[in-house]
């Protein structure tokens, strides 16, 4: 298969947010004007967070895995009910959007070793404030590895970027883009307010999840011209 354009200019504009964390200050900017130093707290603390929750941050996976869950009931039944196979391309799509988005995406904080705002003695936490691509000072003894980026909560919504590619009528595939880029970024604005992200983090995201839906486009059309008869009946 080959990649088109749409994929390469997303890896350079993923190098371009890494770069430009490297040498701005656009994420200290932001992340300082949503503090509170007098204070000493974000906009959402734990109290709040606790009430919030419900529809920001578990109501988001929750729904995430109640349509998910819907799309592998459907597919199953597909099986037998020839009815339902015009769905299946939607079916199949939305739920390898809903798995991969969120296991690549997320996942990639295990590894990445940069810590969340709330965490760095600039706000109040311990830990010192250090870009994406830079070492950590020589003297820093790391007590535990930072998991903060890319941005991880966001993913459970922009995973909802598939439906551009589930459906075929541009006037959906475009509610579906809004609908996916409205779900991230709710979930990528509260959790900066929380002292969880910074703006790049969220970013990242986004652009990582418009890759892989692409990348997962590809994957469900090869599977569909493998399994014309099953997946279109």
């Amino acid at each position: 298969m080959r990649l088109s354009k749409f994929f390469w200019l997303g890896l350079l504009m993923l190098i371009a947010v890494l770069l430009l964390e490297k040498w701005t200050d656009i994420d200290l900017i932001i992340q300082n004007q949503i503090y509170d130093f007098d204070a000493n707290s974000w906009p959402i603390d734990e109290a709040k967070h606790k009430k919030l929750t419900v529809i920001f941050y578990d109501g988001l996976k929750y729904f995430l895995m109640s349509v998910a869950i819907c799309c592998l009931i459907s597919l199953a039944a597909s099986i037998k009910c020839v009815n339902l196979r015009s769905y299946n391309h939607f079916c199949l799509m939305m739920l390898l959007s809903f798995i991969f988005v969120p296991v690549i995406i997320a996942g990639a904080k295990a590894y990445t070793n940069v810590y969340c705002p709330y965490q760095l003695d600039l706000y109040g936490g311990r830990f010192p404030f250090v870009r994406i691509l830079d070492a950590y000072p020589a003297d820093f003894v790391q007590p535990k590895l930072g998991k903060c980026f890319p941005a991880g909560h966001s993913t459970a919504g922009f995973a909802f970027l598939g439906l551009f590619y589930a459906f075929y009528k541009p006037i959906y595939r475009i509610a579906g883009l809004f609908c996916g880029l409205t779900l991230g970024w709710i979930a990528g604005v509260y959790q900066m307010l929380r002292g969880q992200h910074f703006l790049s983090h969220t970013v990242f995201s986004m652009i990582a999840a418009l890759m892989l839906v692409y990348l997962l486009n590809l994957l469900v059309l090869y599977i569909e011209k493998k399994f014309t008869h099953f997946l279109k009946g």
